[in-house]
């Protein structure tokens, strides 16, 4: 630091009010305004892109310990960084042009919090339609740890990928998954729930062009138990057909029901859309 004498420096009168204060002393004179830290050496540039990548990752999916082992980071000091406060969340994305995006809806993927959207439903004649099975019962405590385990197994898995719909202010109004994934022969399956219909085809129409054209499968196919009116008419709207039908494929409330087989192929999908 160099040092330089007031007198030489300083206005008579403004040495004479800084004399008041102290004479014959060292004084340091800080700048007005004082550069932030690394804003000189690049490095606060560079934390800001690779917590953006770190946040983003995250929200894609990504778990802690992978994050971190990309980045020689401990899996708490990833946490700190994804939970900070001011960081960027997916609502401050700018979905001009967002993929994941259409006139009605936005997905994303399920996350384990979302466990409280599925409580409603989930021990009801819907869900058996969904699954096929006559469900145990259930607590808020059995669903939740239910729900988090499910998602977190397949947060990474290359055969079912989970995602939930939100209105385009952030409202959760369903989700949907593409499951038995087979890259080799080009097939998955293909399930979709919503408050709304309308939301259940936004949603689905876009989980459909990821599948056809970015994964680039070729088959979804699905089967409804006759005499569903919930789920069926809304993949018939999807542009879904008919394939056959297995007769008392699956036993409930003492009778057999018979299963509707759908299929969709990507020339159609794309065709109609």
């Amino acid at each position: 630091m160099k040092y330089r004498n007031a007198a030489e420096m300083l206005p008579p009168q403004l040495l004479a009010e800084v004399q008041k204060y102290a004479q014959g002393e060292y004084c340091y004179i800080p700048k007005a305004k004082r550069a932030a830290w690394g804003a000189g050496t690049g490095a606060q540039s560079f934390y800001a892109r690779r917590d953006a990548d770190i946040r983003k990752q995250f929200s894609s999916g990504a778990g802690l310990e992978t994050i971190g082992g990309e980045y020689f980071l401990s899996p708490d000091a990833v946490k700190k960084i994804v939970y900070k406060k001011g960081a960027k969340t997916m609502s401050d994305i700018n979905y001009d042009n967002y993929f994941w995006q259409n006139d009605v809806v936005r997905v994303r993927r399920s996350k384990p919090e979302d466990w409280q959207h599925h409580m409603p439903n989930y021990d009801s004649d819907e869900r058996f339609f969904t699954d096929y099975a006559q469900e145990m019962p259930q607590d808020e405590t059995n669903r939740k740890e239910e729900w988090e385990n499910y998602v977190n197994a397949h947060r990474n898995s290359d055969d079912r990928l989970l995602f939930a719909f939100e209105t385009h202010d952030g409202k959760y109004v369903g989700g949907g998954n593409l499951h038995g994934i087979n890259r080799r022969n080009g097939t998955f399956g293909m399930f979709v729930g919503a408050d709304e219909e309308r939301y259940a085809i936004a949603g689905a129409q876009l989980m459909l062009h990821y599948a056809f054209n970015e994964l680039r499968l070729n088959n979804c196919h699905t089967g409804f138990i006759e005499n569903d009116t919930v789920f069926q008419p809304v993949f018939v709207k999807l542009g879904f057909k008919l394939e056959g039908t297995r007769r008392q494929q699956v036993f409930h409330k003492g009778q057999f029901w018979n299963e509707n087989l759908y299929g969709l192929l990507a020339e159609e999908f794309n065709g109609n859309n």
